[in-house]
């Protein structure tokens, strides 16, 4: 067999690589190389056509006998690799668990896949691949594990030699109840119905009569499904469903009020397109979101969903993907990560909330999830329905100008109203209570009054923690990270203070470690402190707090929904993970204790995420038969954020903000990267970035900075900005002519959400 230059990308910070492969071996197939002294998995991309100079090392191992991955996602991992300057193996494991390995031992018309590697036809294996995309069952054991630990149901085949003259009648059992069921039976369902022990099954396995591997594909079903509720879809929701054209590519955007039923405009969409013969790929933009959506997809879909986030555990998201490339699941329902998902045959992309900033990543590789949403439906040719009660600027002004399809929800269900909002001025507060108040008498009265009624109310606070930071008041100088430009948060129960950034924790000194005066005090409340208040205002009352801090646990987020869902908790205390997507039926009353806090940051998006985060938390009350309320407590009640939010008036906020966003060049009307430098000293970040700036010479492009970042150090590094704008042509151009250096002092961050 011929070995050949073979260019091989690692998910590492490296450029591709060349190594010796055997000649024919298709693109997109994984291999293992040697990297130095180390292993690593690598994604094989073709011969590299140089001449090579230096002496070549042999891969080790080829680990898949064709690509696994659909032709439309690997086009789409090859778009998002261009766009976001990064490699497709940078992408990969997003899309495919590296544990997954395929069974070279599988077989197809009784030839095994280890035949075709040995005599090198790598022709015959991309073949057999294609047919396989096309129907899986023509390896029905190509994904399975001969390793039989780990969670998965254990599957028991004959291996088709000849049985020997003598055997047990117990034996015999075993042999018959398989060749009954074409050869393979579960190991539990085998045992039951041959009426036999393991131990029957170690001796057949023994003599080569039987094999015994893991099926990781029954993983998905182990989601009880409920009773599916039949909701009768009103006018608005039924013109909804009508506007979505099915069976070619087209961008709709949905924007509908808190609670007028998007959801159910989704489920009925991918009613149709599931009876179709299609699949869906839904998005979420957190795993919060996720265990209540999956009761209603698994109620009207039972057996059909699958699932993957980050809460699950590695076997839980092997088998799920293995249940997609097996044509196993027809829905798969996700949070970023999941737009990569290798699912077949896609008719209907979701991307719920398509607002939150959650959909991008701040972690290379920074793609967005609800752009590349878009990208992968127009490579399937199907429809992507982005939904939300208060859409991006960006997702707005496409809609307006005629590139997305705007669909429209103005009114709640029959019987249900918007809640009445409210506010509440925090200045005239301070002045009647002389000094700075947590709630208003408005608010307090509205909680009392509240839990008078037996109804629930929620308190949204978008900062954990107890005390903000502490402060010296003799010298005036706050505790902050050793390690990031940022000062240290109290919180009280684990008697620490944190850096929410790098973690770094200390105990609270008694004096100050600057002046050595003994007047330390802690300024501004969060989440935690609002709780300890309540408990002492209210001592009856059942109140729950969920923050980062309360639900770092598997499964804590979602016991604490569960339980305000079912009535068990009066007061919900809460950070911005409480502000979208839960339905709590007794909530009536929602409190926002500082509604301009977001105003406070240096970003030309604080606005537009204040008014996105008041809509939505607002449409929390109110959504059951129950009237609700909305208080906002405010130092800024003149802000148009906080007065379109008064009105829950989308679109008098986006006629306001847009000019401004044009006035100044930002999207939606340009486009923006960020390159980010980070070193260990703030010049050498910034004399990174003058070198490439010095080599921009591209027309249509406004170059900002260098500057600090707005948090200038964080874990020891010093961190600086370069900001480009202009269209997304001059931008890529950039990307094109001035790549960047793996593992080099500056990063990309193509069409940025945070700047911090």
């Amino acid at each position: 067999m011929s070995l050949v230059p073979t260019l091989v990308q690692l998910n590492r910070p490296l450029p591709p690589l060349t190594y010796l492969a055997p000649e024919g071996l298709p693109a997109w197939v994984r291999v293992r190389v040697k990297v130095r002294n180390s292993a690593a998995l690598g994604l094989a991309m073709g011969e590299d056509p140089r001449v090579p100079t230096v002496k070549l090392r042999p891969i080790e191992a080829v680990l898949d006998p064709f690509p696994l991955l659909p032709p439309p996602l690997r086009e789409l991992l090859a778009f998002a690799a261009r766009y976001y300057g990064c490699l497709e193996a940078h992408l990969l494991p997003l899309a495919l668990p590296q544990a997954l390995l395929p069974r070279w031992e599988a077989e197809e018309d009784g030839q095994r896949l280890s035949f075709f590697r040995e005599s090198g036809r790598w022709a015959s294996l991309a073949e057999l691949g294609e047919a396989w995309h096309r129907d899986p069952g023509l390896l029905p054991t190509l994904l399975h594990r001969q390793d039989l630990r780990g969670a998965g149901f254990t599957e028991v085949r004959l291996t088709g030699r000849p049985h020997p003259p003598r055997v047990t009648p117990a034996q015999a059992k075993v042999l018959l109840a398989l060749e009954d069921s074409g050869g393979a039976l579960m190991e539990s369902e085998l045992l039951a119905s041959a009426g036999v022990g393991t131990s029957v099954l170690a001796t057949l396995e023994k003599r080569g009569l039987v094999e015994r591997m893991k099926r990781m594909d029954l993983l998905g079903p182990r989601r009880e499904a409920g009773v599916d509720r039949t909701v009768v879809l009103s006018g608005e929701q039924r013109e909804a469903l009508e506007g979505v054209g099915l069976g070619a590519f087209g961008v709709h955007l949905l924007q509908g009020v808190t609670g007028s039923g998007k959801t159910e405009v989704y489920l009925a969409l991918a009613e149709r397109v599931l009876a179709a013969g299609k699949r869906v790929l839904w998005l979420v933009p957190e795993i919060g979101l996720t265990p209540r959506l999956l009761d209603r997809l698994e109620a009207r879909f039972p057996g059909r969903v699958a699932v993957g986030h980050a809460g699950l555990n590695a076997g839980e998201k092997h088998g799920d993907v293995v249940r997609l490339l097996g044509n196993d699941a027809d829905l798969f329902v996700g949070v970023r990560n999941a737009v990569l998902a290798p699912l077949r045959d896609v008719g209907l992309v979701v991307v719920d909330e398509e607002h939150e900033g959650s959909y991008k990543s701040e972690e290379h590789p920074r793609i967005h999830a609800r752009d590349l949403a878009v990208k992968r439906a127009q490579l399937e040719d199907c429809p992507v329905v982005l939904g939300s009660a208060t859409p991006s600027l960006e997702s707005w002004h496409a809609a307006q100008t005629g590139r997305y399809k705007l669909l429209r929800l103005r009114e709640r269900p029959a019987g249900v109203t918007l809640p009445k909002v409210e506010i509440v001025d925090l200045r005239e507060a301070y002045r009647l209570a002389r000094r700075k108040v947590i709630l208003a008498p408005t608010l307090m009265q509205a909680l009392t009054d509240t839990l008078a009624r037996g109804e629930q109310s929620l308190l949204l606070l978008n900062r954990r923690g107890y005390e903000n930071f502490w402060m010296c008041r003799a010298c005036g100088k706050a505790l902050g990270c050793p390690h990031c430009a940022i000062s240290l948060t109290y919180h009280r129960g684990d008697f620490r203070l944190r850096c929410h950034l790098c973690g770094f924790e200390a105990v609270p000194p008694e004096a100050c470690p600057d002046c050595g005066a003994e007047h330390l005090r802690g300024v501004g409340e969060g989440t935690e402190q609002v709780e300890e208040y309540l408990a002492g205002l209210f001592p009856a009352a059942r109140i729950l707090r969920l923050d980062r801090d309360t639900t770092r646990r598997r499964g804590s987020l979602e016991a604490g929904l569960l339980a305000a869902e079912q009535g068990q908790v009066d007061i919900l205390v809460g950070t911005q993970m409480l502000a979208k997507g839960h339905t709590f039926p007794k909530l009536t009353l929602v409190g926002v204790l500082n509604a301009d806090q977001g105003l406070k940051v240096a970003d030309f998006r604080a606005a537009e995420r204040t008014f996105q985060l008041l809509t939505q938390v607002a449409g929390r009350a109110g959504r059951a038969d129950l009237p609700g309320r909305v208080i906002l407590q405010t130092y800024s009640p003149d802000h148009p954020a906080i007065t379109f939010a008064l009105a829950q008036d989308f679109e008098g906020f986006a006629a306001a903000e847009l000019p401004y966003r044009e006035g100044l060049g930002y999207p939606p009307f340009t486009a923006l990267s960020l390159y980010r430098a980070e070193a260990e000293t703030a010049q050498a970040a910034r004399e990174a970035l003058d070198q490439f700036r010095q080599r921009l010479s591209i027309p249509g492009l406004r170059v900002l900075g260098p500057l600090e970042a707005p948090v200038p150090r964080v874990r020891d590094r010093w961190r600086l900005h370069l900001l480009l704008k202009g269209g997304r042509g001059a931008l890529g151009e950039v990307l094109r002519r001035h790549p960047l250096p793996p593992a080099g002092p500056v990063s990309l961050d193509r069409d940025p959400v945070q700047f911090g």
